[in-house]
């Protein structure tokens, strides 16, 4: 059966910084095979500087099976489109219209995994081989430990272990941790073996931090390194921060089954229109079905878990994105659900690729913190400030990491 040979090329434009994210930070195919129009390289570029356009050379056939069926496509590309245009799907949504949206498209959840030659591979950046025996059959996949890239921290000024997952289903023009987040090369760990390189100390660690990118996007592996951690450290608390646009119900009744403690869902916005522009998704479905998970997910832990999972609601704004009338609305919506929510509001600052915009001024904060009291919320904080690290400049890309 042949398949579309409808392939993609990465095209740099004039705006290039060359600031060498595309180069140090992605696991570029082109080095081995020549690009093969994964899009790795578009989420991270820090200008905006890379776009897809369609190949119009004819590409070699390339000979492939998947799960048995035998199929032919021109190269190269990737395991991901090869298995679109033979109307396969690596990932179980549960029946999702759109899915692939729930991949980060980088490299980093590891989430499109599939068995290509007896080995878990990422399908969406990884080449397809002449006679690659491919196998997206769920039972069997899972016979394997999952992974995911991932940098194991202490960061300051707590210094209390960090678990920071690559990897984001969001496109945030604002993005603090975008060189992190975009990321995909480095050491993809199984859930033992992050817990293994974590190297908690029983006796001076009471608190571990998994955050991202987007820690939800690989739900095997983020259950499995929660049940390693309650396992090596049964009275330590756990926290897990999230953009909350996975966190449906039974995946929160398997967090808390897990070991969860503290969990901090992120509420971008209360319209979808400004959830498009915050969180840099074109698709209006997607950003309802996302906007009204996560919002959803916030009743859900306090009505089912608030004696079990302490919750601290972050909202993030910028007067640029957010108006007053928005943010009031978010702040009535939150009070309605419980006046005693611990809410943080965080300052957007600006950074990647809207580094040009100003910071947020404390009385504009303090505006906003005025708002949420009114409102009828009883415990909300500001962070903001010297609390919110600097993000990094692309022209300043560290060569290093702050691994341990």
């Amino acid at each position: 059966m042949a398949v579309s040979s409808y392939r993609s090329i990465a095209v740099h434009q004039d705006t290039c910084l060359e600031c060498g994210f595309c180069e140090q930070f992605v696991d570029c195919a082109r080095r081995q095979t020549g690009c093969i129009g994964c899009g790795a390289c578009l989420k991270g570029c820090p200008q905006g500087a890379i776009r897809l356009q369609e190949r119009r050379e004819r590409g070699d056939a390339v000979r492939f099976s998947v799960d048995g069926d035998r199929f032919e496509a021109e190269g190269p590309l990737s395991i991901l489109a090869a298995l679109k245009y033979a109307g396969r799907s690596p990932v179980d949504r549960q029946g999702s219209p759109d899915a692939e949206a729930d991949l980060c498209a980088t490299g980093g959840c590891w989430a499109c995994a599939v068995v290509a030659n007896g080995e878990l591979v990422r399908s969406c950046i990884t080449p397809l081989e002449r006679e690659m025996a491919i196998i997206t059959d769920p039972e069997v996949i899972r016979r394997t430990p999952p992974r995911r890239l991932v940098t194991l921290m202490r960061p300051a000024p707590h210094y209390h272990p960090s678990i920071f997952t690559q990897g984001c289903n969001f496109s945030c023009d604002l993005c603090h941790n975008w060189d992190m987040t975009f990321a995909s090369t480095g050491s993809a760990l199984t859930p033992e073996e992050t817990v293994v390189r974590l190297n908690l100390d029983l006796e001076k660690d009471y608190w571990v931090g998994i955050s991202g990118g987007e820690p939800t996007l690989n739900r095997p592996w983020l259950i499995q390194t929660i049940r390693y951690l309650r396992q090596k450290a049964p009275e330590i608390r756990i926290q897990l921060d999230s953009n909350a646009s996975l966190l449906t119900p039974d995946y929160i009744d398997e967090l808390a089954a897990s070991g969860v403690t503290d969990l901090s869902p992120d509420l971008k916005a209360a319209r979808p229109e400004t959830f498009m522009k915050v969180c840099g998704i074109a698709s209006q479905q997607t950003a309802q079905r996302y906007m009204d998970t996560a919002w959803q997910a916030v009743a859900y832990l306090n009505d089912v878990y608030r004696e079990q999972i302490f919750t601290a609601v972050s909202v993030p704004c910028h007067p640029r994105i957010h108006s007053m009338n928005e943010l009031e609305e978010t702040a009535r919506r939150l009070a309605a659900i419980n006046p005693a929510m611990a809410v943080t509001l965080i300052e957007y600052q600006p950074a990647f690729r809207l580094r040009d915009w100003p910071r947020v001024s404390r009385k504009g904060m303090d505006m906003v913190h005025k708002l949420f009291v009114a409102a009828g919320l009883k415990r909300v904080v500001i962070q903001g400030g010297d609390q919110v690290p600097r993000a990094v400049d692309p022209m300043d890309l560290a060569l290093g990491s702050e691994e341990f």
